[in-house]
């Protein structure tokens, strides 16, 4: 998934808290919304040195096996 799409739920969440019931449900499809927006934000950062090492890690048997 990419962050557009993570974004595009978000603002899908914002739009469906216009037929929500009570404030109850306003509410938690304005939690959803918000986590949809941090998981966009955590799809744009740079990856931590631990993600690259595990990619790499990845990569090596796959480099090797197409040699």
């Amino acid at each position: 998934m990419t962050s557009e799409n993570y974004k595009n739920f978000a603002v899908a969440s914002l739009n469906s808290t216009e037929g929500a019931k009570d404030q109850t449900d306003k509410a938690g499809l304005l939690i959803m919304a918000e986590a949809w927006l941090e998981l966009a934000e955590q799809t744009t950062q740079p990856l931590g040195h631990e993600a690259e090492e595990a990619h790499r890690m990845i990569e090596q048997p796959l480099k090797r096996a197409t040699v």
